[in-house]
């Protein structure tokens, strides 16, 4: 199967990168971001487009959210993992826009609701891929697909006879929404610090992302450098992934960085398969979905 062959090289390239590399916090964060926002080869089954998701997560780690949010968008990658390229006029599907709310940015709590998921869907209309006759697939937005009705999302009116621009907008609305702030803000708290981070840390760093506009980079300042990183409740509370548990072992052995299958198939026995966790939620970040038997074992 070429396409897996493909995959278990760039998955141990990934596991490489992150033995071989000085630059750690750009390595930790892309899988943070990979986790918040997963695709799944057996999906999408696009090794190639599997892999330029990964470098897109890497170079826009620490830049702003917004961005990145519609970087990963207009990814082939997402938009055939959560069935994006299939939402058109009169017959939208919500999967798409509900995962945008609920996992990449307000949150599960966040405040929206099932009609703002099906306007969110209608705003997104026509995001499609362009399937190539080689190599990898495209984003294509298709005008002749979008639903050019008037919407109101979050509370916000859309005028109609637009087309791209509602989509724009609704990144806009869900990047700069206080909801966003804080979940962003707690899920790096939950990375960095402590399965259950204090709250006061979640509200400054929260503070943060809304006075920089979704600055990622200072986001995850304010929280390496609070005191509550530094404390004696922050030390050794946090349990390794199996993807960490690899890394790491390789790197206080001082192995060297290994580009075969072998390196993401330990990985995998450990029970974190990269790229192939089934649900759209990413693998967990805390310690208790790793903390059983069969990993310890």
């Amino acid at each position: 199967d070429l396409t897996g062959a493909r995959l278990a090289s760039w998955a141990s390239w990934w596991v490489s990168q992150m033995v071989d590399q000085d630059r750690n916090m750009r390595e930790k964060l892309t899988l943070f971001w990979h986790n918040h926002m997963p695709t799944q080869i057996g999906v999408v089954f696009h090794s190639e487009a599997i892999y330029r998701m990964n470098q897109l997560l890497r170079t826009q780690c620490g830049g702003n959210f917004r961005q990145l949010i519609h970087d990963v968008s207009v990814e082939p990658a997402m938009l055939i993992y959560l069935n994006g390229y299939l939402n058109v006029a009169g017959s939208p599907d919500e999967n798409y826009a509900r995962e945008l709310l609920e996992l990449h940015t307000l949150g599960v709590d966040g405040g929206y609701t099932q009609q703002d998921i099906i306007e969110v869907a209608r705003a997104l209309t026509g995001w499609t891929v362009r399937p190539p006759r080689t190599g990898e697939p495209t984003f294509w937005f298709n005008g002749a697909a979008h639903d050019a009705g008037e919407k109101r999302i979050l509370g916000t009116h859309l005028a109609a006879g637009r087309g791209i621009e509602d989509g724009e907008q609704v990144l806009d609305l869900v990047a700069r929404h206080p909801s966003t702030a804080r979940f962003i803000a707690r899920k790096l708290a939950v990375r960095f610090v402590s399965d259950s981070p204090p709250g006061a840390l979640v509200e400054r760093a929260a503070d943060t992302f809304r006075r920089t506009d979704g600055d990622i980079r200072e986001v995850v300042r304010t929280i390496v450098t609070s005191p509550e990183f530094f404390s004696h409740q922050a030390y050794r509370a946090k349990v390794k992934s199996p993807f960490e548990v690899v890394v790491s072992a390789a790197r206080a052995v001082g192995g060297q960085a290994d580009t075969s299958a072998l390196s993401s198939l330990a990985v995998a026995r450990l029970g974190q398969p990269l790229y192939g966790h089934q649900a759209p939620n990413g693998w967990p970040e805390t310690g208790e979905a790793w903390m059983n038997t069969g990993a310890i074992l």
